[in-house]
């Protein structure tokens, strides 16, 4: 539940076709400690057909996995955060990317998408009944199953698969004393900003390019009377999340990709200065009534939709939302997305003369069963044929693989969040999901939630502090 040197190795280049990344010279190298007392669940099978193919034998995977219909009447049920909207047919997506697995093996998959998945995950599988897949949007929640023995490790070749095809420091998200727990899926980058071109140039603003620009771009648009940003923090049991990217953006930008780690690993405290000053910062936006338009419409952010945050910015009625790459499947259906469309991106910008910061996350996806057709599942999902599905049926998502081809992406939106990420100079993973789950998705989103709809920042900061170190020595 660290961050690791091989972070910015791994995400300076997903999704798209390089020989090799650098090393991580701008921050610490806090390597992962294995979870005390975490032993791999006995009777871990290799999964049913992932030897090598006999000659002439139709393979998938990469050839892992042989085409024998070996699962045929089998179902392998994957739970997931993502699931089908009126706007995002996100779960049949994903669903509809094994149909190659399912031609070749009989298996079917079911897709299980719900908004309550960190409820409901812990639910099923302390109960005993887990999940066969687990798409885990958060590392932390994923090393928590893990340490109590409730996720399975991959067996040799699903693990050497995952290491061989992943770009560095992937894999090693989901690596724990040695084994091979996840495979690493749909990176995202974080650092952006969505506005209106249009809007933009009528009113004659120009992009910042820094965060002293920023800043002033914000004051001017207060000084002729509009207003700056919209915000929207509800998700379910999972409100309060959209405001934890804006602590990890602001960290690395006040404080840098150092004490980023410091914080994620709490080898600061939560209520420290240094977090202090992001919060401060974070507060100057999404808690200033003259940047949100008043203060019921900052209180209102609490109990607005994150899907529809950014949705003023269509109405004229914001100028700009902080928002995921993702967020571009949840525009209403229609939007135009660029230069010359009804909404585009810049990167959300860093103090003048600092090296460019990149916020991003992703899943990754475990065994909640120890059953042949449920590696087989994992197997493919791990493959080309998979992420390469998922993508020409709409998917926005960046792959992890080495040898992903973004010519698949036809939409130059997406080309446009990747060369964002390739250019950047640091990148972190979503420090929340990080955190062990009780903190990440737990104290720090109740009390950023808290926090928006009027708490003080010292009482937020001391409860996440106090949450933490209520936490049983790990």
């Amino acid at each position: 539940m660290k961050s690791r040197k091989g972070a910015l190795g791994a995400l300076c280049l997903v999704g798209l076709l390089v020989a090799a990344c650098g090393d991580d010279n701008n921050g610490s190298s806090g390597g992962t400690a294995a979870p005390a007392g975490t032993a791999a669940p006995a009777g871990t099978a290799a999964p049913g057909g992932t030897a090598a193919p006999a000659a002439g034998g139709d393979t998938v995977a990469g050839g892992l996995i042989k085409c024998e219909n070996q699962f045929a009447g089998k179902e392998v049920h994957i739970f997931s955060p993502v699931r089908d909207s009126e706007t995002d047919k996100g779960a049949t997506r994903l669903r509809d990317g094994y149909k190659g697995l399912e031609d070749c093996t009989g298996v079917k998959v079911v897709y299980d998408g719900t908004d309550q998945f960190e409820t409901e995950v812990k639910v099923r599988v302390d109960g005993g009944n887990p999940p066969d897949v687990i798409d885990f949007p958060q590392p932390g929640g994923f090393l928590d199953l893990i340490k109590k023995n409730q996720l399975f490790p991959f067996p040799d070749d699903l693990a050497q698969a995952v290491t061989n095809d992943n770009v560095a420091g992937w894999p090693e998200l989901a690596t724990v004393n040695g084994k091979v727990y996840g495979v690493p899926a749909r990176a995202n980058v974080k650092s952006l900003v969505w506005y209106s071109p249009k809007a933009f140039a009528d009113k004659g603003y120009k992009v910042p390019t820094s965060l002293e620009e920023l800043t002033a771009l914000s004051d001017q648009i207060v000084k002729d009377g509009g207003t700056p940003w919209c915000v929207g923090i509800e998700s379910g049991v999972a409100t309060g999340w959209p405001i934890t990217d804006w602590f990890e953006d602001f960290m690395m930008r006040i404080n840098g990709p150092d004490v980023y780690d410091q914080w994620v690993q709490h080898k600061i405290p939560f209520n420290d200065p240094k977090v202090k000053a992001v919060a401060d910062a974070v507060g100057g936006i999404v808690k200033n009534p003259d940047y949100i338009g008043g203060e019921t419409a900052v209180k209102a952010e609490a109990t607005t939709k994150f899907q529809d945050g950014g949705l003023p910015i269509l109405q004229g009625n914001c100028y700009m939302h902080k928002q995921a790459s993702f967020y571009s499947t949840i525009w209403p259906a229609g939007t135009t997305i660029g230069p010359d469309g009804q909404v585009n991106t810049f990167y959300f910008p860093v103090k003048s003369g600092d090296p460019k910061y990149m916020l991003g996350g992703g899943d990754l996806i475990g065994a909640g069963t120890d059953k042949p057709e449920t590696y087989a599942v994992l197997t493919y999902t791990n493959s080309a044929d998979y992420q390469t599905a998922i993508v020409k049926g709409g998917e926005v998502s960046l792959s992890t693989r080495k040898d992903f081809d973004t010519a698949n992406f036809s939409d130059p939106v997406i080309r446009n969040f990747a060369d964002m990420l390739k250019n950047s100079d640091v990148f972190r993973f979503d420090g929340a999901d990080m955190m062990p789950a009780a903190i990440g998705s737990g104290s720090f989103w109740k009390e950023a939630t808290a926090w928006i709809a009027g708490g003080s920042t010292d009482d937020m900061l001391n409860n996440i502090e106090a949450a933490w170190k209520a936490l049983p020595p790990s």
